[in-house]
């Protein structure tokens, strides 16, 4: 079905979906203090009749639909925390939490999922198998999805495909904007301590300049990728922070340098992780000090399987015609929580245009409730697809 086709079937969903849309966007709630958000969520649920589960440390939350008969599940992933950013949209639903505001649009990712539940709630008779709800807290922090896919959030039953969708407002409302293959990197935060044995400024030749010593090591390790990973590839290596160093006159003992590792594909990702204590240590040692390196991992690479992806797609030409389809250039190494939930499963990650104007992560971002009725009739048509009646 079109876009217009859509609209009609979905004549009594979509009031609900601003509404709801509306209600969250004025109780925005950081990662890790989402109560109301989880309250709120599961109350419309049950009043779908729809039983709801939680995870342990985490304020996420899963739901089912059973269709007309058993078949394959599909899960919906929604993410459902702000940020702490004071608002200054002006709008009539705007924040009611001084310093927090639905920036990223998980508002309207909610909304989505909780219309596109309703919808399909109504119509089990059209689909066979489960359609799986993934509430996911905390996204924008540690990534409440890893500890609901440690909780078995992809089983019982076992998700056979996931999808998500994410606000862009780089492109106009109901814009479809993806691609196949990789769409964003993975992240591991680095903290490198260098150290040396102070003295004197005047003497230097009885101390060992940890400065000196993580100036060569800040060098070196940017040839860990303008010259060992190959330019076909993708990787970044950036250190951030460096903190060493009490008097003008003094030979600095120790360094703290922190940085983020940005890379595509996992071969990449472990063999930079292997080589960057080596060389860090290597060239402290060889110049009279220590180096301890520490890498703490964080968000896996979101890659959009080739087969699902071409069917979706196809779902967005069709719904929405050619000149809303957007194939994107090159994947970003920002980084995006939902690779969690695609790491032994299929899944498919894309961008609904939101209305050009406004930046994500602003206290002015905007969302063109215009872009609603297209997010839900696409998460419909993509599950009715997949799980067709038979």
């Amino acid at each position: 079905m079109n876009l217009q086709a859509w609209e009609r079937e979905l004549a009594a969903v979509m009031p609900f979906v601003i509404e709801v849309r509306r209600q969250l966007h004025r109780h925005p709630e950081v990662g890790g203090k989402e109560q109301w958000t989880r309250a709120y969520l599961e109350g419309t649920l049950a009043d779908m009749g729809l039983a709801s589960h939680r995870f342990e440390g985490t304020c996420g939350l899963a739901a089912c639909i059973e269709g007309a008969r058993p078949g394959p599940c599909l899960a919906i992933r929604a993410d459902m925390d702000g940020m702490p950013i004071q608002e200054e949209t002006g709008l009539p639903f705007a924040s009611e939490l001084s310093g927090s505001m639905h920036a990223c649009g998980h508002d309207a990712h909610m909304a989505l999922a909780l219309g596109t539940a309703k919808y399909l709630s109504t119509h089990r008779d059209r689909f066979a198998g489960t359609v799986k709800l993934l509430f996911e807290a905390e996204e924008e922090t540690r990534g409440g999805a890893k500890f609901m896919v440690e909780q078995g959030c992809l089983e019982c039953p076992r998700v056979d495909w996931v999808i998500g969708q994410h606000m862009n407002p780089r492109y106009p409302a109901g814009t479809f904007f993806a691609k196949p293959g990789f769409v964003s990197g993975a992240s591991d935060e680095l903290r490198l301590r260098v150290l040396g044995r102070s003295c004197h400024g005047a003497y230097p030749e009885s101390g060992t300049d940890a400065i000196v010593i993580s100036a060569q090591i800040v060098t070196a390790l940017q040839t860990l990728v303008s010259r060992g990973i190959s330019p076909l590839d993708s990787a970044v290596l950036s250190l951030g922070t460096v903190q060493g160093g009490t008097a003008n006159n003094v030979i600095c003992g120790e360094v703290l340098l922190t940085g983020t590792l940005r890379t595509l594909s996992e071969k990449t990702r472990k063999e930079l992780k292997c080589r960057i204590p080596r060389l860090a240590q290597g060239i402290a040692q060889g110049m009279g000090g220590e180096a301890e390196v520490a890498i703490q991992p964080g968000y896996g690479a979101v890659y959009n399987d080739d087969a699902l992806y071409a069917q979706v797609e196809d779902l967005a030409r069709e719904m929405l015609g050619a000149e809303r389809v957007v194939r994107r250039e090159a994947p970003s190494l920002g980084v995006e929580s939902f690779g969690y939930f695609q790491k032994d499963t299929p899944g498919v990650y894309y961008d609904i245009g939101s209305g050009v104007g406004t930046a994500l992560h602003t206290g002015t971002f905007l969302v063109d409730e215009a872009c609603l009725l297209p997010g839900v009739a696409m998460q419909c048509a993509t599950a009715l697809s997949l799980l067709q009646a038979r």
